[in-house]
């Protein structure tokens, strides 16, 4: 056969072949049936065409004024293509790695372990300025893409109640964790085209779109918030103590205004997210109430008609021995009305009015205001506390609750208490999100008659010269308060040097409108004390938060 009759055969092979991959869009041929693609088009749509998500934003988070507190921004995500730049000597890699500040042979060793992927995610929510650096690399196989970040406008005063979200924006904690079903956005697919080295060049269809997640407006105020962090940081430091936590709520819609806790996390770092810090104290620790819960045994002395407001207790000689535990007072207080127990906070007095009351009466009068059971305010972490049961309450532990010892209960759970004393007896359940829903959930609990008696009570410690919290006085309002001084329970026993310092106050003009409450843990300026280390604190807090709410100018007053 001539040269000239071989090349007209593979010519014909050719151009054979050509018209089954061009116009019959396969490769099947005489000699590969078994092994080819029916249809080439398909498969090459097959390798350029994917379906791609596309992001949405999270929610946002409000205080009650639609300040932002967290938010979600974009962000730029450096990423690289390994099985393109594997076993590849690219000078840009040098560059990467000095730019990333990792060892050259640590990004290699990223490469080739990821080698059979076309994108790999080197490093997340990389910053404005290291972003403009790599984008000078001239590599189509280092690239960026869009993403998200959650920022956090409300700082540390609102850390460890906001929480906070993993890296790809799923809540972790607080109200993040929370709400996080709310604030999550829905992914969108779009199909798109992309070219040989798997980046996107067009967009084909959008299949389903994106649906940003829901917003959350919290009742608090982003402006008392700051004050109150602010506020407990001077006082720790002073009073030299662990920590500290604040609470304020509009008494007669139960709303939370402030909930505070320092020290707190800086929410832009997340190297600081562990530890106590990220909780939300208020709720998360269990504590003994201590004096606190004095009128509160008061008022169930006078409605149990075991005392009346007149009745005289004799607290002599000051100390009380029982099953060898000793209740004494803070100094000889001799003969004392439920008046003065509440006002110079005898232990004796209020522990023998406790004794008084049928052990059953008084555990279930304690649930009945809230104590050992759920406020269902949905917050991570939040604990109910604990009381004992009647059967298994000793005579001295019947003694030890008068003065808030032997039952555990959070900073909420005793400022929920309070809230049913301001609002006569009517208890209402705390909030700490805002809606439009009218707010008609108030259940009698107590006696208005008797409420009123124990508030007036009340008024004494912080308005008369010798009550225990006159430095919680606040000017132009009415505070009906009480102090609480109570050791720190350490490994099963009571530590004679470690304090938790309470106050916890109805603020009124004259009528009760807000309750607060304030708890420095551990102080060591002398020793803990309620009046001494809490108080002021409270004072100070309440005077610029009424300020704030009654919207006065502090640059006229």
């Amino acid at each position: 056969m001539s040269f000239v009759s071989i090349a007209l055969v593979l010519f014909l092979i050719v151009a054979i072949r050509l018209y089954f991959i061009q116009i019959k869009s396969t490769d099947c041929f005489y000699f590969n049936e078994g092994s080819c693609k029916e249809n080439i088009l398909e498969e090459a749509k097959k390798r350029q065409v994917y379906l791609e998500r596309i992001s949405a934003q999270r929610g946002i988070i409000f205080d009650r004024n639609n300040n932002i507190l967290a938010m979600s921004l974009p962000s730029k995500t450096l990423c690289i293509n390994p099985s393109k730049l594997y076993r590849k000597n690219h000078k840009e890699l040098s560059k990467l790695s000095s730019l990333l500040n990792i060892q050259h042979t640590k990004l290699l060793k990223i490469i080739s372990k990821n080698k059979n992927k076309q994108e790999y995610y080197l490093k997340r929510h990389v910053d404005k300025e290291l972003y403009l650096k790599i984008k000078k690399i001239k590599n189509s196989n280092i690239y960026f893409i869009n993403e998200n970040k959650r920022t956090y406008l409300g700082g540390k005063p609102f850390s460890n109640i906001i929480g906070f979200t993993d890296i790809d924006d799923k809540g972790q904690e607080g109200i993040e964790y929370i709400g996080n079903d709310l604030l999550s956005p829905e992914s969108g697919v779009k199909k798109v085209k992309r070219d040989n080295i798997g980046r996107p060049i067009e967009t084909i269809e959008i299949i389903k779109k994106p649906t940003s997640g829901k917003n959350i407006i919290l009742t608090l105020d982003k402006r008392i918030q700051i004050i109150a962090y602010e506020i407990l940081r001077k006082y720790i430091k002073k009073f030299k103590a662990d920590s500290g936590s604040v609470v304020l709520v509009e008494s007669s819609s139960g709303k939370i205004l402030s909930m505070t806790n320092y020290p707190s996390f800086d929410p832009e770092k997340r190297h600081t997210y562990k530890g106590d810090k990220i909780k939300n104290r208020v709720v998360y620790d269990l504590i003994e109430p201590g004096s606190t819960i004095k009128p509160l045994i008061v008022y169930a002395g006078l409605e149990k008609n075991i005392i009346q407001e007149s009745t005289v207790i004799d607290t002599s000689p000051g100390v009380i021995e029982l099953e060898g535990k000793e209740i004494k007072d803070w100094r000889y207080l001799g003969q004392v009305t439920p008046r003065e127990i509440i006002k110079l906070s005898s232990n004796i007095g209020a522990a023998k009015i406790s004794s008084r009351l049928p052990k059953n009466e008084l555990i279930k009068f304690l649930e009945k205001v809230g104590f050992g059971q759920s406020l269902f305010l949905n917050l991570p972490g939040a604990k109910n506390g604990s009381l004992p049961t009647s059967s298994e309450l000793s005579d001295a532990e019947h003694f030890t609750l008068g003065y808030g010892y032997g039952l555990s209960t959070s900073l909420m759970h005793l400022i929920s208490a309070y809230v049913t004393l301001a609002n006569n007896g009517n208890r209402i359940e705390l909030k700490y999100t805002n809606s439009n829903e009218v707010y008609n959930n108030h259940e009698k609990l107590l006696n208005e008659k008797y409420t009123s008696m124990v508030l007036d009570m009340m008024k004494d410690v912080v308005h008369s010269d010798n009550g225990t919290g006159k430095k919680a006085r606040v000017d132009g309002y009415t505070i009906y308060g009480k102090t609480g001084t109570v050791r720190q329970l350490i490994k099963g026993e009571y530590s004679k040097n470690r304090h938790n310092a309470l106050f916890v106050g109805i603020i009124g003009n004259p009528l009760p409108q807000y309750v607060a409450a304030v708890i420095v843990r551990n102080p060591k300026t002398g020793e803990g004390s309620g009046g001494k280390h809490a108080a002021p604190v409270f004072s100070e807090f309440i005077q610029h938060s009424m300020r704030i709410i009654n919207n006065i100018d502090y640059a006229t007053k």
